[in-house]
């Protein structure tokens, strides 16, 4: 098990430190994946054999054409398995499940139909020339053990178990619902430079973002700088802890 973390700040400005999966357990993953691949493919065989009893022979008599085709029919269902059930299982295969791992945007956020698209896609250069040697030195040499596929993906697989991921959604609290991404980076910015600014100007503002904080108009009327800088200062912390 691996005892990496990689800390992230969210668009929300939430600290997470995200445990990042070791490569055995991403190996133990894929295995559990392929052998669930491998036995669907047994049982399309067994299935197409009951229709054709010299199957060796039909393959044998491919043109070369027909055979790439066939690999690229192959790795087609492959990919969409493995991009299917990580959009659907919120980043999770059957085999990531078992391991209890996730792959998630690098930022800690749920990964996009996109992103794992490309993951999946590049998958084919990781396994180059075969049992992924290419994404075993990626991973190797990359801090956060990412394969090709992530780093084009811009994700990367966290161990699940270690970290509450509903850290990261969108605070249910007033005040997380009334200030957007945006809203939230003005307010810390105001407060950062707060004692520099003429006083009708940081009142005007504070007053601004108060209101959209939660506290009523004429609240935010009757306080003063202080009373409304010591406010913002705490609506602010009440967002970060989520």
């Amino acid at each position: 098990m691996s005892d990496l973390n990689v800390s992230v700040a969210t668009p929300e400005r939430v600290a997470l430190d995200l445990p990042v999966a070791g490569i055995g357990s991403r190996a133990i993953a894929y295995i559990i994946d392929a052998g669930l691949l491998f036995l669907g493919g047994l049982v399309l065989y067994f299935l197409y054999s009951l229709l054709n009893s010299d199957i060796l022979k039909t393959l044998e008599d491919m043109s070369g054409a027909a055979r790439v085709i066939g690999i690229l029919v192959i790795f087609g269902l492959m990919w969409i398995y493995w991009t299917a059930f990580e959009v659907i299982w919120n980043g999770q295969t059957l085999g990531k499940r078992i391991m209890k791992i996730r792959v998630v945007g690098a930022d800690g956020s749920p990964v996009t139909v996109l992103q794992s698209s490309i993951r999946n896609l590049i998958r084919l250069i990781d396994f180059l020339p075969t049992c992924y040697p290419v994404g075993l030195i990626t991973m190797l040499v990359d801090s956060r053990h990412r394969r090709l596929g992530d780093i084009a993906a811009g994700t990367i697989l966290i161990r699940e178990h270690a970290i509450d991921l509903g850290r990261y959604e969108t605070a249910t609290s007033h005040a997380a619902q009334a200030l957007s991404s945006a809203d939230l980076e003005s307010v810390t910015d105001l407060l950062a430079r707060f004692d520099s600014l003429n006083d009708d100007s940081r009142v005007r503002l504070a007053k601004k973002y108060a209101v959209k904080l939660g506290l009523a108009a004429a609240d935010a009327d009757s306080m003063d700088a202080t009373r409304l800088k010591a406010y913002l200062e705490t609506r602010v912390k009440d967002v970060a802890r989520g």
